[in-house]
């Protein structure tokens, strides 16, 4: 609350000092009556690229499949959370493993996508689900599908999602916005910038949000970035530092699914299915213990960019960043129904399983839950990135080239101080019994240790090429390559030095376990512009993912033709990468800024997937003559996969202050069959051609704004719009799925003399009962935001 005050405060006396002044200071402000229609303003028209790429050239020239989030749809549905953000990015979906700890997935894929600010990689997310920072510096989101190790290196198969943060800019800015949303969230954004003093251009943004939100999930938020910039002679510099302090909860879950085919003890009769819900459990309940779950994220991140301009088409740029974070969490994990395999007091039903052909009861009390599980873990992530290109326009032989040459370098230093280890954790809070009706969710306390800390680091290098060239008017090509040379060191689990705090003697440590990898991709295509405003591309292009299988005494290692990997010594690789090959083709017309409509269809193949193709029994002869029989697992390097997307997107602007925005992602990804080989004649594939399991297959959204341009309601504006989710399978072979999903949001703006903005924002307007989790997690009813914003 306090940091409510204090926002508050400092955002009236921002607004009260540029109130004073003078009016021909307020002409030069960047605002305009734009802002009442959503021109989508890096979508329609010239101004419209891709900063990813980093080349002077229009978007429509480049044969790449990307879409485009700008700041003014964010600001317009009042969205600072990624949950809500990519309902505006079809075909982009969020990993769950409770509340915050989200991970990008575009298209149908099951492979993570590459997260990036400003075109820096998050490694965080290539490991696992991490908890995700806000959008409130965010100037635009760009999606890349498909293949994408020309941008990004390595693990891009999934495409790459790139958040654009605000810059520094000569123009005088000033914005202050508060809001309130059900649940009883508040949160407060300052933003100003412009000139500081001399060349020296500034631009700082804050953002605060308070705890709270549908079942408390929510995050208390405290981020912000400030910049500088200046232009000296031919030199461009801009430094960059952004902080984020996060408190939030974990996802627990409501009361969970049936875990079988229950049986009423009294009747004997199956009366609940395995997977149903309860039938009167609230699922809006939370079980978390608030006491004493503990979950923060702290970091901070600088960025250096110096731009030298030899002539008005060659520039040199070094760009270095560095990102530190620390994660701290501990709480409870697990939540179950009171079982045991015999009848106890409370247990009204049974459900049976088998197992080597025997059936065996389980008695369940529905009533009662097992909240248990309780640890603790610490990740310390610290990433340095450095990036020299040379970047130009040249003319040869009448074609005209926009190319870049670069070198890019990267540590990804993880350090992660566990305490989930037997005995790390404890106290009469950690596993106690909860009613699934008006719980006591705070039953006692716990005590968290850590007893071990384990190492990583991914040393990467990467130098590529890049070249856009026009051989006329109607023809556009792109070639690219890049070669990525990858290391990583893995040090396992060593003590701390008393089991309980995170200080550790450097004796107690291992030896580095190191991996090297390495491999060359590329991504080439041409566009054709039968007319200005129409143009047809075709692409391919590749990606990798390293495999850092390590060897293990008790697996065999069979490559993709089924012969035996035998690794000459520590740090060798195993496996090869894994290797995807994209094909895309796609058409877009553009009619002046009025129409802008794209179609995309891709095809991309996954190679060198490592499958689990059974076991083999091995004969070993002992020190003593004797003979023993071994069973060991195989993994043969024999995997496929394919997918199939196909994407739409229009935007239209009917009227002047009437505009259109619709886009659709249909996908399907699924296993195919495996490369056969003598060396596993009895392995039987399972589950090829199948759909894929937690992914939709078709995703889409339309948006609708409309400004009143005249008259007694100038200034009063709505927006509408709907968003459709289809049916995800949690189990194919047994059809249980969630079922399909359309939602609507809609909201009212009125401005005020082009300065003040009234708002009100309603999303889930039907109030839609949904479920979307593994815990029967009920989605969020309808909900509204109110928001009062000024902008100078």
């Amino acid at each position: 609350m306090k940091k409510v005050v204090v926002l508050t405060l400092l955002l009236l006396v921002c607004v009260g000092s540029l109130l004073a002044e003078d009016k021909d200071k307020r002409k030069k402000k960047s605002i305009t009556d734009s802002i009442f229609n959503i021109e989508e303003a890096t979508v329609l028209g010239k101004k419209k690229r891709m900063e990813l790429m980093g080349l002077n050239v229009p978007l429509r020239f480049v044969p790449l499949n990307v879409s485009l989030l700008s700041a003014k749809v964010l600001e317009r549905k009042g969205i600072t959370e990624w949950v809500d953000a990519v309902r505006f990015l079809p075909g982009v979906r969020l990993g769950n493993q409770g509340g915050l700890w989200r991970r990008f997935y575009v298209g149908g894929s099951n492979m993570p996508a590459v997260l990036m600010v400003d075109g820096i990689r998050d490694d965080r997310q290539s490991i696992n689900t991490f908890p995700l920072g806000d959008l409130a510096s965010a100037e635009s989101i760009e999606v890349l599908r498909g293949p994408a190790a020309i941008l990004a290196g390595y693990g891009a198969m999934g495409g790459v999602i790139n958040i654009v943060r605000k810059k520094a800019s000569p123009e005088f800015l000033a914005n202050a916005r508060f809001s309130y949303e059900r649940w009883d969230v508040k949160k407060v954004s300052l933003g100003f910038g412009g000139k500081l003093v001399g060349p020296v251009e500034y631009m700082a943004n804050l953002h605060y949000a308070t705890f709270g939100g549908w079942r408390r999930m929510s995050p208390q938020r405290l981020s912000g970035i400030a910049t500088l910039g200046a232009t000296l002679g031919k030199s461009r510099v801009d430094v960059a530092f952004g902080f984020e302090d996060d408190h939030y909860t974990v996802e627990l879950g409501a009361a969970p699914y049936m875990p079988g085919d229950m049986v009423d003890m009294a009747t004997d009769k199956v009366v609940m299915r395995k997977g149903d819900r309860h039938p009167t459990a609230d699922f809006g309940q939370v079980y978390n213990d608030f006491a004493n779950d503990s979950h923060s994220r702290k970091g901070y991140n600088i960025k250096l960019d110096y731009v030298y301009t030899f002539t008005n088409g060659l520039k040199l740029k070094e760009v270095f960043a560095f990102d530190h974070s620390y994660h701290r969490t501990s709480g409870v994990g697990s939540l179950s129904y009171k079982s045991a395999k015999t009848p106890f007091e409370g247990a009204d039903y049974k459900y049976y399983t088998e197992k080597n052909g025997v059936r065996e009861a389980t008695y369940v009390d529905i009533d009662s839950l097992r909240r248990f599980g309780a640890s603790g873990f610490f990740p310390r992530h610290d990433t340095y990135n450095n990036t020299l290109e040379l970047t130009g326009d040249a003319e040869i032989a009448s074609t005209k080239h926009h190319y870049a040459i670069g070198w890019n370098w990267s540590l990804f230093d993880m350090r992660q101080y566990c305490g989930w280890d037997n005995g790390d954790t404890y106290g009469p809070g950690t596993d106690v019994m909860l009613s699934v009706k008006n719980p006591e969710l705070v039953q006692g306390y716990w005590i968290q240790n850590v007893s071990s800390i384990y190492l990583r680091k991914w040393y990467t290098n990467g130098i590529y090429f890049r070249d856009v060239f026009e051989w006329n008017d109607k023809w556009k090509f792109m070639a690219s390559g890049r070669m990525d040379f990858y290391k990583r060191r893995m040090m396992a689990n060593f003590p701390t030095i008393d089991g309980k705090s995170f200080d550790y003697d450097k004796k107690d440590m291992g030896k580095w376990a190191n991996f090297h990898a390495s491999a060359f991709t590329w991504h080439v295509g041409a566009v054709y512009f039968p007319r200005p405003e129409l143009s047809i591309h075709i692409a391919h292009g590749s990606a990798f993912t390293p495999n850092t299988t390590t060897y293990r005494v008790n697996n065999i290692y069979l490559d993709k033709n089924g012969n035996s990997i035998n690794p000459d010594k520590e740090g060798d690789q195993i496996f090869k990468p894994e290797r995807d090959y994209s094909f895309e083709t796609g058409v877009r017309y553009t009619f002046n800024e009025w129409l802008d409509a794209s179609v995309n269809f891709s095809y991309i193949r996954r190679t060198n997937m490592v499958t689990n193709v059974g076991t083999r029994e091995v004969e070993e002869e002992q020190g003593d003559g004797t003979v023993e029989v071994t069973k060991m697992t195989v993994n043969a390097q024999v995997g496929r996969a394919d997918m199939k997307t196909l994407d739409m997107d229009v935007t239209a602007r009917i009227l002047p202050t009437l505009s259109l925005r619709g886009a659709l992602c249909l996908s399907d990804y699924r296993i195919r069959s495996i490369r056969e080989s003598s060396a596993f004649p009895e392995y039987k594939q399972t589950g090829k051609n199948m759909r894929t399991t937690g992914v939709p297959r078709t995703t889409f959204y339309v948006f609708a704004d409309y400004t009143v341009p005249t008259g007694i309601f100038k200034a009063l504006s709505f927006h509408l719009s709907g968003n459709f989710r289809d049916k995800i399978f949690r189990d194919v072979a047994s059809r249980l799925y969630y079922p399909s999903l359309w939602l609507m949001d809609g909201g009212v703006f009125y401005t005020i003399r082009s300065h003040i903005t009234l708002a009100c924002n309603v999303n889930n307007i039907f109030n839609k009962e949904y479920f979307e989790s593994s815990s029967p997690v009920q989605g969020t009813p309808r909900n509204y935001q109110l928001s009062v914003s000024y902008k100078f």
